[in-house]
């Protein structure tokens, strides 16, 4: 049984796919459709129908199932979508058919929805955000997000729960909070266990990408455009630390650094971090890293491998979004302490730190 969703609207409009090289590829669409109730029944939405989000508190309670190829996008007056209940969003497209959630101003992507022509234009913040909602096992994969973060923390996908898959997306022209707050685009402060962020490209966002440390991240996500022309304003992976890490955790990132804001940041007894060759850590002023054992970080002293401060624009780039308007200095940030030898380390490749 599919739930109730009419189109009340029906016509005939250009539907625009783009291609790695940008070139547009026509495809015939048809009908848009309405939403404006919740999905409360196991649902599809299928590619034929470009899907406009109108209903306000919009909420998925069932399995939602997103066919290659489909266009969503959301409007002034439905601007999020979020999980309830037993919720579940299974978006997966292809390479030659991403799925596309976007604002409805954008007339790339199934054409002149709101019928102004050329009117307006789409930007940053049109619609809100998609929230898992601590709801488990969503699937992202080849989906495209553009245009959203107007409302909360101003990420536009937010995973929140366990074994949430984000893969081979594309995020772009989206918020993430401004120079003041911590959330990405795709935000997984609240990610937990088995969550995986792999093969995703973000850029021209204001932050690309915030997670927690429940799980590991890998090198295979990129942070530019256009031979890295195009990057982020604020380009780094910020990092949620108000839980200590007590699992083994992996970085594996090189193109951007990983940015810390904690000023008694924990890598307890029986817990480790594990970094790759040319992986950074950024700290934020007055932040911290505690060991509980001399050992917690592994390959510490790795090739290209540097702790420095969050100004510092030789290591990685500008992750603090400012020009040259500030320069790095000693007692930027506290350091790192080990806890078993009661004394901040005193590592080569430890920058700016005050101890």
């Amino acid at each position: 049984m599919v739930n109730k969703i009419l189109p009340v609207i029906a016509m005939t409009v250009p539907l625009f796919f783009f291609s790695c090289d940008d070139d547009p590829i026509e495809v015939e669409a048809s009908n848009i459709v309405e939403i404006l109730d919740d999905v409360t029944e196991v649902t599809t939405w299928y590619s034929d129908s470009i899907y406009l989000i109108k209903a306000w508190d919009f909420y998925v309670e069932n399995t939602l199932t997103i066919q290659p190829g489909t266009v969503i996008k959301f409007t002034a007056d439905g601007p999020y979508m979020i999980l309830g209940a037993s919720g579940t969003v299974i978006a997966a497209g292809t390479a030659g058919e991403p799925i596309v959630f976007t604002s409805w101003k954008d007339d790339s992507y199934g054409g002149d929805t709101n019928g102004d022509d050329d009117a307006t234009a789409p930007a940053v913040k049109d619609w809100g955000y998609i929230s898992t909602n601590d709801a488990n096992g969503s699937r992202f994969e080849y989906c495209e997000f553009y245009y959203g973060g107007d409302l909360g923390n101003s990420y536009t996908l937010q995973m929140y729960g366990n074994g949430i898959k984000v893969d081979h997306c594309t995020f772009a022209h989206n918020a993430g909070d401004n120079a003041t707050g911590w959330y990405g685009a795709l935000d997984a402060t609240y990610g937990g266990s088995a969550c995986q962020i792999t093969n995703n490209l973000f850029y021209d966002n204001v932050r690309p990408l915030s997670i927690s440390l429940e799980f590991d991240l890998d090198n295979s996500n990129s942070f530019s455009q256009n031979g890295g022309s195009t990057t982020n304003q604020y380009n780094g992976i910020f990092v949620e630390s108000i839980n200590d890490v007590n699992g083994l955790i992996h970085w594996g990132e090189t193109e951007v650094p990983y940015v810390i804001d904690d000023n008694d940041w924990w890598i307890n007894s029986g817990g480790s971090l594990t970094l790759a060759d040319n992986v950074c850590l950024k700290f934020r002023p007055d932040s911290e890293l505690l060991l509980d054992d001399t050992n917690a970080i592994n390959n510490h002293d790795g090739p290209g491998v540097v702790f420095t401060s969050y100004k510092d624009d030789t290591q990685k780039g500008d992750t603090n979004g400012d020009g040259s308007a500030s320069t790095p200095t000693a007692g930027d940030w506290g350091g790192i302490y080990d806890n078993i030898a009661t004394a901040y380390v005193s590592w080569g490749n430890i920058y700016f730190a005050a101890n």
